[in-house]
């Protein structure tokens, strides 16, 4: 048998979005694989999950682009073109866009949502501050409304590039598709209450199931590289469930290098 490795959801978008406090460990993990040459496989229930929230998390940074847009047509030009074209900003407009930006990061559930708008608000604010003005510390609004069109599109596009290049460096090869049911996450609860455990995140349990699934059917020894720590505690108790092995990242390469000098 053959050890194989599967990066977790949580691994995956902490490098894709660059997300402290975990980034440190994911890229270890990273750099570690690319050093020994060695691929990463996805699970469809892990890219169906990671694409998923992805799609949340970039629309919640362009909506607040394009809210920001709005926000300042409406307040400095009402929405009518000829009364904008000779509206301007000025540092006293800072803290209606800091009123705007505190707003949408509050309406967001999802940490990373709120951390994709904070950096949306970094540029806008960077930005704002590098405008050229004139005498009195004005400029046009029209010039910076511009800067954030052309930043939408480019926002989408580097978006994108972000997930192929976690894909690319860690060499992600997609498994074949696994769909476990209901029932067989329902009965790993169980399994898990019975064994003393209170854990029955339904999400991370779909990505067992699929491994024990791979494990059972394709032969494979799967590693699942996870980030989360809740799950990661759960590790002896999924093991002697499942014969599915999960790791921290910063451990996952040691692993997978001890499994294969047995086998």
């Amino acid at each position: 048998m053959s050890a194989r490795i599967y990066p977790d959801d949580s691994v995956l978008l902490t490098l894709d979005y660059d997300q402290e406090p975990l980034l440190r460990k994911c890229t270890i993990f990273q750099t570690s694989l690319q050093k020994a040459k060695i691929d990463c496989y996805m699970l469809s229930t892990v890219r169906t999950i990671r694409e998923r929230i992805t799609n949340q998390v970039i629309e919640a940074g362009g909506n607040s682009l394009r809210g920001l847009w709005h926000h300042l047509a409406m307040n400095k030009g009402a929405g009518l073109p000829h009364i904008l074209a000779n509206a301007m900003l000025g540092d006293e407009d800072i803290p209606g866009i800091q009123t705007y930006f505190r707003q949408k990061i509050k309406e967001q559930a999802r940490d990373l949502s709120k951390s994709q708008i904070q950096t949306v608000e970094l540029w806008a604010i960077e930005v704002f501050g590098e405008m050229p003005r004139d005498t009195t510390g004005h400029f046009p609004v029209m010039d910076y409304l511009q800067k954030l069109s052309v930043y939408l599109n480019e926002y989408y596009v580097q978006s994108k590039n972000a997930l192929l290049r976690t894909e690319k460096n860690l060499g992600i090869i997609n498994e074949i598709p696994v769909s476990p049911t209901s029932d067989q996450i329902t009965v790993l609860v169980d399994k898990l209450k019975q064994a003393g455990s209170d854990f029955n995140d339904r999400e991370d349990l779909l990505h067992i199931a699929a491994l024990s699934w791979l494990k059972q059917n394709k032969g494979y020894i799967p590693i699942f590289a996870t980030a989360d720590r809740k799950l990661y505690e759960q590790k002896d108790e999924l093991y002697n469930i499942t014969g599915v092995i999960v790791e921290d990242p910063l451990y996952t390469l040691g692993t997978y290098r001890s499994i294969m000098q047995k086998t």
